[in-house]
């Protein structure tokens, strides 16, 4: 017996004319909700590592220049040079970054629906409902760029790029912001090794690259930078919504962090990739790179809310494989934002009782529900019509 997930009003058809307008407006809209004169302290932190790169100077300790900013640059040397557009102002940075990551959105709601064998309609419905999402509404406000990474990682992982270019877009996020690297295990181990080979490939070449522009701040970050997981900023922050977020909150200033979160780290991670090639074998590619990013978030050691953008096609697929109780916890936690709800900063995480810590890590606990229930009783999925058997 087969049941088919798309109701025939998400295939009734709406007019190009109007779809394309429609698809027009939405980044002219993000950027009147985000206007490029309010403050996106992110963006800030890219402006100043842009404008460092151009002019010379060391990308990671070039925020000590710029009064109120108190992080510097965390990403790689490669991510710097291909912010270098916002060196040429502030406000257009704001303005550039918001366009981008407004028609991102619409990339992603296209991917989600055609994935799912839902129409271009739904796509951009999709795009619009995601303004809804805690995550995506910061990464707006922040000037961030998850929206962007995002689109290239569901463009590439779900097969909307030919075939021979396979990883390569996967390769250039890994090269941009490291943690998409999960998705370079996730092609090992569910043998598409080419794939594997290409995205580990041009990581290397960003990496060379990076090297070859700003070799001295290259070698910091790769010696010493990168091993330093309180850059980002302090992890027991309400903002922080991994693993190790958690542990700190639980345990206080403890030595015992970093050994309890690698020990649960490595267990998650196992479990969550484990699971994600067993979708991936029964033809659930979809579900498979959904477990696969959340399962990266919670073993990352820092994962702001921002990062979790992957909740908005994490939400559509809930909801399309008629998984109802999850779905719905999953939505009313992304769209409220709930942990921004508990008492946070000055570290009052450290006072949290039962009840706040619950809801103060809600996107942790929702992450190892949602593994689980795409996990569960998986049936096979027939990829060419579009539902499961």
């Amino acid at each position: 017996m087969t049941i088919d997930l798309v109701p025939a009003r998400v295939r009734q058809r709406i007019p190009v004319p109007v779809l394309v307008l429609a698809a027009t407006i939405f980044p002219l809209l993000c950027v009147l909700f985000w206007r490029p004169t309010s403050q996106m302290s992110d963006l800030r932190v890219y402006y100043a590592a842009a404008r460092g790169l151009i002019d010379g100077q060391d990308i990671y300790t070039v925020h000590h220049q710029y009064a109120g900013m108190g992080l510097g640059f965390t990403y790689p040397p490669f991510a710097a040079i291909v912010l270098t557009p916002l060196a040429l102002g502030q406000e257009f940075g704001r303005l550039l970054m918001t366009l981008l990551s407004g028609t991102a959105l619409l990339v992603v709601g296209w991917s989600t629906a055609k994935t799912l064998r839902w129409g271009t309609a739904t796509g951009l419905g999709i795009a619009f409902a995601g303004l809804l999402f805690e995550p995506v509404r910061t990464t707006f406000g922040l000037g961030q760029l998850n929206l962007i990474l995002l689109a290239l990682l569901m463009l590439d992982l779900l097969g909307h790029v030919p075939p021979k270019y396979r990883g390569i877009l996967v390769g250039v996020a890994t090269g941009i912001k490291l943690t998409p690297g999960i998705f370079i295990m996730f092609l090992l181990i569910t043998r598409q090794f080419r794939a594997a080979a290409i995205a580990a490939g041009t990581t290397l070449v960003t990496i060379v690259i990076g090297w070859l522009v700003t070799p001295g701040p290259a070698t910091d970050f790769w010696t010493r930078y990168i091993f330093d997981p309180g850059r980002p900023g302090p992890a027991q922050y309400v903002g922080n919504q991994s693993l190790r977020g958690v542990i700190a909150r639980i345990t206080g200033d403890s030595a015992a962090i970093v050994p309890l979160w690698l020990l649960g780290a490595t267990v998650i991670g196992a479990a969550g990739l484990l699971a994600a090639r067993r979708l991936h074998a029964r033809g659930a590619v979809f579900e498979a790179v959904v477990v696969t990013a959340v399962t990266g978030l919670v073993v990352s050691p820092i994962s702001w809310t921002n990062h979790w953008v992957w909740a908005l096609p994490a939400a559509a697929l809930l909801w399309a494989r008629r998984r109802t109780v999850i779905g719905a916890i999953w939505t009313v936690v992304f769209i409220v934002g709930l942990p921004w709800l508990m008492p946070f900063a000055h570290d009052q995480e450290y006072d949290w009782n039962l009840v706040q810590s619950v809801a103060g890590d809600a996107y942790l606990l929702s992450a190892l529900i949602l593994i689980y229930g795409l996990s569960r009783n998986c049936q096979p999925y027939d990829g060419r019509r579009g539902f499961y058997l």
